[in-house]
């Protein structure tokens, strides 16, 4: 008689097997999502930095800021049409998001603060106070995305990470 199936020593070294491909697939996957979502972070705190160029550049009512001191453009101020959803499926924080621009020795310098609060408003996430030379940098997904009590606000981002004395001359 010719039985048609699996024997129980096929079936458990197919299970074996799988078993294996998920272990090594898992992580790899998890990774990739992770580096995705910090991705979007850095993408769209790079957007913010062009979107606060142009309007420090085009409106006229945004003073310019003196040498050794800063303005700061909240999100709010800008067109967030340009900005991918945020990652976590949350919400950009508009009043905590900024742009800091600092007069340093007649130079501007960019600064990005980019927060967004998800899981129900439990969790924050995004990135602190970071120079668009950072942001630019190839490998900067790795080390300026943290989450809930490491961010600051502009006021003591200013203080701590600045040499222009924390003084903000404009908030926008």
């Amino acid at each position: 008689m010719n039985k048609k199936g699996f024997t129980m020593v096929e079936l458990l070294a197919t299970l074996t097997i799988l078993g294996i491909i998920m272990l090594i697939a898992v992580p790899n996957v998890m990774s990739i999502l992770d580096k995705n979502e910090k991705r979007v972070y850095v993408d769209d705190a790079k957007k913010m930095q062009v979107l606060a160029e142009y309007k420090l550049r085009s409106d006229t009512t945004v003073e310019r800021p003196k040498i050794g001191y800063a303005i700061a453009i909240r999100l709010q101020s800008l067109d967030m049409t340009e900005l991918s959803e945020a990652p976590n499926g949350g919400t950009y924080l508009q009043d905590q998001s900024f742009v800091l621009i600092a007069n340093e020795s007649g130079t501007y310098h960019y600064y990005i603060t980019l927060q967004e609060r998800y899981d129900k408003g439990k969790k924050k996430k995004g990135i602190n106070l970071t120079d668009i030379d950072t942001l630019n940098q190839e490998n900067s997904i790795n080390t300026i995305v943290v989450s809930n009590e490491k961010l600051k606000t502009y006021e003591l981002a200013v203080r701590r990470n600045l040499g222009v004395g924390g003084t903000i001359q404009a908030i926008y």
